[in-house]
């Protein structure tokens, strides 16, 4: 039976355009925006760049499905800083309470491409952010006039555990902001967004602490047996019993959402012709987020989430979107051919259709 989070309809008819201005965002990322440079450029001036970053990668993916969001953040007053606001606005996301800087330096990442033992893609991060703007966050942050205008408005309000790990104040503001929710009134999602990297000591307390203190949480398989000690669906349920639903997601395999009685809803993952997997989580949360704010059943979040989740995996900037016919196709198919499909960085194919293929985001 499709479940149907309660959410406002008014949104149904409300879309945007690329570039357009957003008065009213219906979703509020809230995050660290970082720049995307090639491995030999970390540490260069003024290097060829993506904009990139788990939240600006979400709020960029649900603005250029149509709904209208903004993001919450700090950049640095620099040439990554000010080009990162250049490609959140191309992507119709507001940014009034990005703030901007001039002392401090926008973060940057790497990514180093192999495979692993099974001939796989995998790709590995390298990251220069100690320090960094967005990394000065603290709960003082969420009071600021247009930071607090986006998180009142908000039907949804969206971040994830990498953001509480930048720091101690970024602990401490996203405990603030999920478990406080002084002037949210929307829903409270969260992607756990688990890198080892970012907590050394291997402790999984605050993010346990922070999933649990949310209305959705979005986890995957993998991160949720290190943090939890189980990929299980039912088990990871059982364990955050609290938000009003779960999704776990299980790389290729499928998508699970659970409510607070313990009902399933699963979708499969679609067929991939995989070039590159960073972002495809990111696009996942932006395709489940748009649903989700559409006021559309849990089955249809999924289905948006995997579709979302498999244009990023076909390219190597860190999130791509699917034509309209492309994406249509898809979401409305039966369940036969939808485990039929296929998407490839040349064309997507549903019920025997070649379609479209994914288009690669690019910084302006």
């Amino acid at each position: 039976m499709s479940q149907t989070l309660a959410l406002p309809q008014d949104l149904h008819n409300h879309e945007i355009s690329k570039g357009a201005r957003v008065t009213t965002a219906w979703i509020a990322c809230l995050g660290e925006p970082l720049a995307l440079v090639a491995a030999a450029d970390l540490d260069a001036p003024e290097p060829a760049m993506h904009a990139g970053g788990a939240e600006a990668n979400v709020a960029a993916g649900t603005a250029a499905l149509g709904t209208p969001t903004a993001f919450l953040g700090r950049v640095g007053g620099d040439a990554e800083g000010r080009r990162i606001v250049e490609h959140l606005r191309a992507h119709g996301v507001a940014t009034e309470a990005l703030e901007v800087d001039a002392t401090a330096f926008t973060g940057r990442y790497a990514k180093t491409e192999g495979v692993n033992e099974a001939g796989e893609p995998v790709t590995t991060s390298t990251y220069r952010r100690a320090g960094s703007a967005a990394a000065a966050m603290e709960p003082g942050f969420l009071a600021r006039p247009a930071v607090a205008a986006a998180l009142a408005g908000a039907r949804i309000v969206h971040t994830s555990g990498i953001t509480a790990a930048l720091s101690p104040g970024c602990a401490a503001l996203t405990r603030t902001l999920l478990r406080d929710r002084t002037g949210v009134s929307g829903t409270v999602t969260f992607d756990v967004n688990w890198r080892e990297q970012l907590w050394p000591d291997g402790d999984p307390s605050l993010v346990i602490e922070l999933a649990r203190s949310a209305d959705v949480v979005l986890v995957g398989a993998d991160e949720a047996e290190r943090v939890l000690g189980t990929g299980s669906p039912a088990a990871v349920r059982a364990l955050l019993p609290e938000p009003r639903t779960v999704v776990v997601k299980d790389g290729a395999l499928r998508a699970v959402a659970i409510d607070r009685a313990g009902a399933e809803i699963a979708v499969p993952a679609l067929a991939v012709d995989v070039v590159e997997p960073v972002g495809a989580g990111d696009s996942f949360a932006a395709g489940f987020l748009h649903g989700l704010a559409r006021g559309e059943d849990l089955r249809t979040c999924l289905r948006r989430g995997h579709a979302g989740a498999a244009a990023t995996l076909t390219v190597r900037a860190d999130f791509a979107t699917l034509p309209a016919a492309s994406l249509t196709a898809l979401l409305t198919c039966d369940d036969a051919a939808w485990a039929a499909a296929h998407v490839g960085p040349a064309a997507v194919r549903v019920d025997g259709a070649h379609l479209p293929p994914p288009v690669e985001s690019r910084t302006p």
